[in-house]
């Protein structure tokens, strides 16, 4: 099994070969805007296939292409913590993960969802906060707009492994197949 961390290298490269493929000339801000939009797409998408909120629909949807959906927004999550330079924040303590499977969402998925939304929007569009030197959390963040994005990312990873109950290898393994077509499809000049 892969790493976070190598994941990430993983979406650095395809990143970087798309823009030179591509010849894309943008500034850092332009990027990243532009990641957080693909982002946002690909979590509505995650969300209208696994289609929780379609409460007058009773079919479900088939969990690989959840799945899918799913590690197409990692894809993008991971492209900004390479652009913030927050992958070390990509760490999950698994008992987090175990108190959310306890405790449940609050507000259920719909709350997950928006909560994810709102801290991303407080990591990437709020002026840069230092945290105080005695929050708990200065050991490991220094910002609040770090926080934030930690914050975005476990709520991400908690659907992923307690709400729709994938898998870390099922995860990981869909995001390396997914980062082959995306490779496949920059050689077939998409």
């Amino acid at each position: 099994m892969k790493t976070i961390e190598e994941l990430a290298a993983i979406q650095e490269k395809l990143d970087q070969r798309i823009i030179t493929d591509k010849n894309i000339q943008w500034t850092e801000k332009d990027r990243l805007l532009t990641t957080l939009v693909a982002l946002d797409v690909e979590l509505a998408e995650m969300a209208n296939e696994s289609q929780w909120f379609k409460v007058w629909k009773s079919d479900p949807q088939p969990k690989e292409k959840v799945l899918e959906e799913y590690v197409d927004a990692l894809h993008f999550f991971l492209s900004i913590a390479n652009q913030k330079g927050w992958v070390s924040y990509l760490r999950i303590h698994p008992e987090a993960i175990e108190d959310l499977e306890d405790e449940g969402f609050d507000g259920g998925l719909n709350g997950i969802y928006l909560e994810i939304k709102g801290s991303l929007i407080n990591a990437l569009f709020t002026k840069e906060k230092p945290l105080p030197e005695n929050s708990m959390f200065f050991k490991d963040v220094k910002t609040y707009n770090a926080l934030s994005f930690k914050s975005a990312w476990f709520l991400f990873m908690a659907i992923g492994l307690v709400g729709f109950k994938f898998t870390e290898d099922q995860i990981f393994e869909a995001y390396l197949e997914k980062n082959k077509v995306n490779h496949q499809r920059q050689d077939s000049g998409y």
